[in-house]
């Protein structure tokens, strides 16, 4: 799926869209299809910033709409514990999560998560 044409048709649908076209290569840091099986994979709503949709993609990379923001995420996001991702860039409200590398946690349902990242907690549900 081209990834620049479904953010497209999401901002024709939504609000707040970007003025320029984030980038669809995002540098995968794993084994293409490293997160394949990971269940964050797919298209998901945040409540900050409200209505943004974070696309978490198979090579372990992640996309958000509203944040302008691309990201990786390491294979074992979905295990308890603390992880590291990497937000590449980010030119969003202060909601979102700034360049560079976090700490995070995630607790996970089978259509909703918490993603808690540097005392920042983003509850996500899927789309």
């Amino acid at each position: 799926m081209n990834y620049l044409k479904l953010l497209a048709g999401l901002c024709l649908i939504g609000s707040g869209c970007a003025s320029k076209p984030l980038i669809e290569k995002s540098a995968a840091p794993f084994e293409k299809d490293t997160c394949l099986e990971s269940p964050l994979v797919g298209l998901w709503t945040s409540d900050k910033p409200e209505g943004d949709r974070i696309t978490f993609n198979q090579d372990c990379t992640a996309v958000s709409v509203k944040c302008q923001s691309r990201f990786q995420f390491p294979p074992n996001a979905t295990q308890n514990g603390i992880f590291n991702i990497k937000v590449l860039e980010s030119e969003g409200p202060d909601e979102c999560l700034d360049s560079g590398s976090h700490r995070c946690s995630v607790s996970l349902l089978s259509n909703s998560a918490t993603l808690t990242c540097d005392e920042k907690v983003f509850k996500l549900k899927r789309f």
